[in-house]
């Protein structure tokens, strides 16, 4: 089988990667830009015959049929991705996350490939509506707050998907992740706020918890997110469905500060609360929970999370200080 992973120098996309090198007989080409993704989460395939880095735009056709050009399935991860990015740049989020998914979808085409497309939970909005059913209704804000573009981009892409699935026949499969984190993920303020905590802590530094630190979030570890990502991949049950990928088990975010400070050893960093818009400036809006409904994995993919927070954390923490002590910037 030859594969195409977009944004596969990326954190989830590097890991897929190294999954599909282990199996015999696969072929793996990665397009990224670099923009977030980073050589050395790919650096030691570099050499191998059967794999193959391209660094080019997602959006542009020229890149994207060189990339696409005999692949058999296509693993579309390269996105405009972290809520910094919503708020500051969201035009750059709309025209990526659109423009990328409808170039991938066309050499899909071409090359008569799956398509599994990485979407979000996002998507969602604000739904109260707990846990969420991937037929769940979306709720979102006004259109005039930046923070909404990152769901309406992949939304649309979802869209895109059926569009080509209704018109083409296209194999699709559509995941929305749910807070996923682990070793390779940035730390960076563009990053998901188990990075964003972990930076903080590693340079002694309190975690900056948003709000009252009430809100809630489910937390699944890169491990998982790979397991269900490759089941998606292999299974038929797959094609045309929208699946939910994540840990159901709420953690407030307050808890997940003192979790990472207790991880790293230092206590006393204790957690700050600091206003959203210290950080967000005046154009965001939050969502106070957000769980998922695995079922449906369960039954089409024969997947559960196994990997519990503490230790995923614990793990994962281990990791951005042996990262930090190489001179890695994390």
């Amino acid at each position: 089988m030859k594969f195409l992973i977009t944004g596969g120098a990326g954190y989830i996309g590097s890991h897929i990667v190294d999954a599909l090198m282990q199996a015999k007989g696969n072929e793996v080409v990665v397009l990224d830009d670099l923009s977030t993704g980073r050589k050395d989460n790919i650096a030691h395939h570099a050499g191998k015959k059967n794999f193959k880095f391209i660094k080019g735009d997602v959006c542009d056709a020229a890149t994207a049929r060189k990339a696409a050009a005999g692949c058999n399935v296509i693993v579309h991860e390269a996105a405009v991705v972290g809520v910094k990015h919503y708020v500051t740049d969201p035009l750059r989020v709309l025209h990526v996350n659109t423009k990328g998914t409808e170039r991938m979808l066309e050499e899909a085409r071409r090359n008569n490939a799956k398509l599994l497309f990485a979407s979000t939970s996002e998507v969602y909005g604000r739904s109260t509506k707990l846990p969420l059913r991937e037929d769940e209704e979306r709720v979102l804000g006004t259109t005039a707050v930046d923070r909404w573009c990152y769901s309406t981009s992949k939304a649309f892409d979802e869209h895109l998907c059926f569009a080509y699935r209704k018109k083409y026949g296209l194999p699709v499969t559509i995941l929305r992740y749910f807070n996923c984190y682990g070793p390779r993920a940035l730390g960076n303020d563009y990053a998901g706020v188990v990075g964003i905590f972990m930076r903080r802590v590693l340079d002694g530094k309190p975690p900056l918890v948003h709000g009252d630190g009430r809100q809630t979030r489910c937390f699944t570890y890169i491990s998982d997110t790979l397991a269900a990502t490759l089941a998606a991949i292999e299974r038929k049950e797959a094609d045309g469905e929208i699946i939910n990928i994540g840990s159901n088990k709420e953690t407030t975010i307050m808890e997940l500060a003192q979790m990472i400070v207790r991880a790293s050893g230092k206590p006393g960093l204790a957690p700050k609360l600091i206003p959203y818009e210290d950080f967000y400036g005046k154009s965001y809006e939050d969502i106070r929970r957000r769980v998922p409904s695995i079922e449906k994995a369960r039954r089409l993919l024969d997947w559960t999370p196994e990997i519990g927070l503490e230790k995923g954390l614990a793990t994962t923490y281990a990791w951005y200080a042996d990262a930090k002590n190489r001179g890695r910037s994390v």
